[in-house]
Formats: structure tokens, C-alpha cells, sequence
């Protein structure tokens, strides 16, 4: 019902010679083709709501573009709708996934994932495992063995690409 009185009064501004009182003559009705002007004005104005919903997407979802999407579990990680693990045995093998928010592809040359054991109140670095990958790997996905934590306690994962702190996640390992 609010969407037919603002269209009418739009239509009555762009064809009733600006909103005034005085009406338009059959004749100058047929020569505006009100008919055009009013599907055109409908087209413009869904173009524009468009142009408006695309910019309010672009505000809300830039800040997270690029960033990395960081998984770890005790199980093989095939898609990154899955949860993450924060407690695991000093028999499992941790598994980790790696993709891009919004972006189709890693981006990147190399990929680092540095592995910090916490010890007098800090996480000092442990381990590092880099990998060589394509520009165009859509994600990363593997194992760190379980040699890597024979210590139990709090340990974190970190993931840099290029060189570049992207992503942390913390974790324990218990007996």
C-alpha cells in the first residue's frame, strides 16, 4: 500500500507536469508516452536500489576480504564449514585448514604455519613448517605429526602467508 502511494506520486511528478494542480490534455499525455516514462523511471530506480544493496554488502563484508580462515582438528579437514578443536590427546594428529575469506585463492607463495609452546607465562616459538604453494591454491589442508607435541600444555598455531601474520589459534594437548 506505501509502495503505490510513493509510485503514484512519482508518476504524478514526472507526468503531471511536475506535481501541479493543473492536469495534463489528452493530447500532451499521448506525446509523453506516460506509459515509457514510467517504465523507465522503474528501471532506473531498481538500478539504483541495486547499486545501493551492492555498496551496503561491499561495507559490511570488505573488512573481512582477504582475511584467513584457520581450522584445526583431530580429524582430516575437507571444507572450512567445519569446526575447530581446542582440546587434543597426545596420541591424535592435529589436522589444519586454511583458506580465504571471500577470496577464490590463497594468494600467496609460501605458507608458514609456526607452532608456539607456552612457558613461563608466554608462547615461545616451537617448530615452523613451510610449504611452497601456487598462487592459485584455493586452500591448504594437512597433518602436523604428533611427534610435534610430545609436550603437554598449551600450544598455538599460527598462520603467515608470505611472510604476513594472517591467522592464530590456540589449542591444549593432554595425555
Amino acid at each position: 500500500m506505501g509502495v503505490d502511494i510513493i509510485f503514484n506520486t512519482i508518476y504524478e511528478i514526472v507526468c503531471c507536469n511536475g506535481g501541479s494542480n493543473k492536469a495534463m490534455s489528452g493530447e500532451e499525455v499521448r506525446n509523453n508516452q506516460p506509459g515509457n516514462i514510467t517504465r523507465s523511471l522503474v528501471v532506473k530506480v531498481v538500478i539504483v536500489a541495486f547499486i545501493v544493496i551492492f555498496i551496503l554488502w561491499l561495507i559490511f563484508n570488505i573488512r573481512d576480504y582477504g582475511k584467513v580462515n584457520l581450522i584445526i582438528s583431530n580429524e582430516e579437514i575437507t571444507s572450512n564449514d567445519q569446526v575447530s578443536v581446542q582440546k587434543f590427546t597426545d596420541k591424535e594428529k592435529i589436522y589444519f585448514f586454511i583458506d580465504r575469506v571471500i577470496k577464490p585463492s590463497l594468494d600467496c607463495s609460501t605458507v608458514s604455519v609456526v607452532i608456539d609452546y607456552y612457558e613461563n607465562n608466554s608462547f615461545t616459538q616451537y617448530k615452523q613448517i613451510t610449504f611452497e604453494v601456487d598462487k592459485n591454491f584455493k586452500y591448504l589442508s594437512t597433518y602436523i605429526p604428533q611427534e610435534y607435541f610430545k609436550r603437554n600444555g598449551k600450544y598455538q598455531l599460527k598462520v603467515l602467508l608470505d611472510g604476513k601474520l594472517m591467522a592464530t589459534k590456540e589449542f591444549e594437548v593432554e595425555k
